[in-house]
């Protein structure tokens, strides 16, 4: 099978069986990995403005039975469109992928409707737009221009984040990396693979999403703190809270995923202070009855934030989805916090745009938890080396909200939801 059959057979999983692409990347050779790591993704990003493209070319409704032709027409759309491949080369390729796959009228059309993308490219290449159903979800919390601004940021490839546990500035260097003040370092580009790169195996740093590092570098001097670390796999959070210090719980419901966390710790040097559970949170939280100085609770949500990563969100997700884990988030935040010590921190986040799921959930749990305060961060918290400012992404010092298209001109980052609650009493 060639790696463009694989990728249009791959694509059709991700729609029909609502799988994502980091599922089935592996099934790919390694010489074929980065080439369909570019494409799927690509197309998935691009999707809605492309098959608004090809509606207009395509005069006959496509039959049930050769449905295929639409991830056929979507990649070969992408590859014109936004890769190097030679246009004949590439028409030639999904042509010769639909007789396989339907039937010879068919695949005359591949070839007439891509020979029409081929004339559209000047007026394809900056073409960007969300799905409906995403934009109805956005539409709750934020305006026309907040809405086109994230629509924006589909035309970038998500940057590789990662946190190194020492000498930031250092390996920024040997990586040609762009270095923020909390110590992450940002690959525009990233090719390859990612173990491949210097200081992987030895452990010196590990994958975590610019957003995503700054709610632990937040809480400012946690050594010797006691923590527990909900849905804590694949373990981002939990390496940061071991390095800084803390004797950390680290618990997730999937084996599989507590596994990969186990892996990361000992490839970081960092099993000391580490317990590794495997349980519901839930019933984890109503069985024991012990406190902990910091509960982090990164709670399960519509991960609408990391759309650019995980494009299938787009088209996954809407408003249903959304509020079907609010119930579940809210019976977390309510257990977690009579797990928090007197003047303890329950840490709530969500990787979600939705404020249903972030702002306005911690607002609740406030209104019926009157022993918990909201505690402002502080963004002086997150300057641990001399580099790029992140202050001003901690909006209005209470809570941290990021989104998209915040430091677009360095790559921007995921939409990311974070606040510190203190148990006063």
């Amino acid at each position: 099978m060639t790696a463009r059959m694989q990728c249009v057979q791959c694509l059709k999983k991700i729609f029909e069986e609502k799988r994502f692409f980091k599922e089935l990347k592996n099934d790919f050779s390694q010489n074929d990995s980065a080439f369909a790591n570019f494409l799927i993704l690509t197309a998935l990003r691009r999707k809605t403005a492309i098959e608004k493209m090809l509606k207009s070319m395509i005069l006959k409704k496509i039959p049930q039975k050769n449905k295929i032709l639409n991830e056929i027409l979507l990649l070969g759309a992408t590859e014109i469109l936004y890769m190097d491949t030679p246009d004949y080369a590439a028409i030639n390729e999904y042509v010769d992928i639909a007789k396989k796959t339907t039937d010879t009228f068919c695949a005359g059309m591949v070839n007439a409707v891509l020979r029409k993308v081929i004339s559209k490219k000047d007026e394809m290449q900056n073409a960007i737009c969300l799905p409906q159903n995403f934009v109805q979800i956005l539409s709750k919390d934020y305006d026309v221009k907040e809405i086109r601004q994230v629509e924006q940021m589909l035309m970038y490839e998500a940057p590789l984040d990662i946190t190194p546990l020492k000498d930031p500035a250092v390996i920024a260097q040997k990586l040609g990396g762009i270095l923020f003040e909390n110590g992450t370092i940002r690959l525009l580009n990233p090719r390859g693979d990612i173990a491949l790169l210097e200081g992987y195996d030895k452990g010196a740093w590990f994958v975590q999403d610019l957003a995503a590092s700054m709610p632990v570098c937040l809480l400012g001097d946690i050594k010797g703190k006691k923590a527990l670390d909900l849905c804590a796999a694949p373990g981002g959070k939990t390496a940061q809270l071991l390095s800084k210090g803390a004797i950390v719980t680290a618990l997730d419901i999937s084996k599989e995923r507590l596994n990969t966390l186990k892996e990361n710790m000992l490839r970081l040097n960092l099993t000391d202070n580490l317990s590794v559970l495997a349980a519901d949170a839930l019933e984890y939280l109503n069985k024991t009855d012990e406190k902990f100085d910091i509960v982090l609770l990164d709670a399960p949500c519509s991960a609408t934030g990391t759309f650019r990563k995980h494009p299938e969100i787009l088209y996954f997700k809407d408003d249903a989805d959304v509020l079907s884990r609010l119930e579940i988030q809210k019976n977390l935040l309510d257990k977690a916090s009579s797990h928090v010590n007197i003047n303890g921190i329950l840490l709530y986040c969500t990787c979600s745009l939705c404020k249903i799921e972030g702002e306005k959930q911690v607002e609740q749990f406030l209104k019926t938890h009157q022993n918990f305060e909201l505690l402002p961060f502080e963004a002086k918290n997150l300057k641990i080396c001399e580099a790029k400012s992140l202050g001003h992404l901690v909006f209005d010092k209470q809570v941290l909200r990021t989104l998209p298209y915040d430091m677009k001109d360095d790559g921007g980052m995921d939409g990311f939801f974070a606040a510190r609650l203190k148990r006063c009493a």
